[in-house]
């Protein structure tokens, strides 16, 4: 499945928006090399898959020689690691970003959510296949998923004890996001996106995060299946 133009384009916003803000960082001037093949071989990934992909299918994708490739990668599981770190930094960046604008519990809830679902649709199936790769203990995206989830955590429920008083548990908020991780796969079931799934997703998501977290103060009907 070949991405639209205006896919690739949001996707190269996001890689450069990432690679920009390390190099400030980092005091590094940002490799548009690096980056072409970070943007490009996400449409490879997403339409061959981990095990079908060879480096070579990347060099022709992003238009590069071996001798660059290897200048900033050691191997295809290098890559899809960067680009995974890109979605996990970005994914984070939202969430604080929704923290300091969100004025009520309900809001934090509500805005997160959307953005953290908006955002897998953005990038597509190369979603599905990062996140299944990154639930392996073994592989090399483990310890990228296991920090955003803890960072996510600490942040939401930090900002939630604040505007309700109440010292939440912390694995509270990591069932929520696990849970979110687990609508984000059934999104993408078979590889192909629903626009069904997702917004029967978001709306159940949201009901049992304000029930968990609200009680009395929750939605009521998320429980039921809308009228058609």
């Amino acid at each position: 499945m070949q991405r639209s133009s205006e896919d690739l384009d949001a996707i190269r916003q996001v890689v450069n928006q990432v690679l920009e803000a390390h190099a400030e960082e980092e005091g590094e001037q940002r490799s548009q090399a690096r980056a072409e093949i970070l943007i490009h071989s996400v449409q490879v990934f997403a339409l061959r898959g981990l095990a079908r992909t060879t480096v070579q299918h990347l060099l022709d994708a992003a238009n590069v020689s071996r001798r660059t490739f290897y200048k900033y990668f050691r191997n295809k599981m290098d890559v899809l690691e960067s680009i995974y770190r890109i979605f996990v930094d970005n994914m984070l960046l939202h969430f604080h970003q929704e923290m300091r604008q969100a004025l009520s519990v309900k809001q934090i809830i509500t805005n997160t959510t959307r953005v953290y679902f908006n955002y897998h649709v953005s990038m597509g199936p190369v979603i599905k296949l990062m996140m299944e790769e990154a639930r392996s203990s073994a592989s090399a995206l483990a310890p990228h998923r296991v920090r955003a989830q803890q960072i996510a955590a600490d942040v939401v429920t930090a900002e939630i004890s604040r505007l309700t008083g109440r010292e939440l548990d912390p694995l509270v908020m990591r069932t929520m996001l696990w849970t979110l991780e687990n609508y984000s796969l059934y999104i993408f079931e078979n590889g192909e996106f629903s626009q069904e799934r997702l917004e029967q997703c978001q709306r159940v998501m949201i009901g049992i995060a304000e029930a968990a977290i609200l009680g009395n103060e929750a939605s009521p009907g998320f429980l039921e299946k809308p009228a058609s």
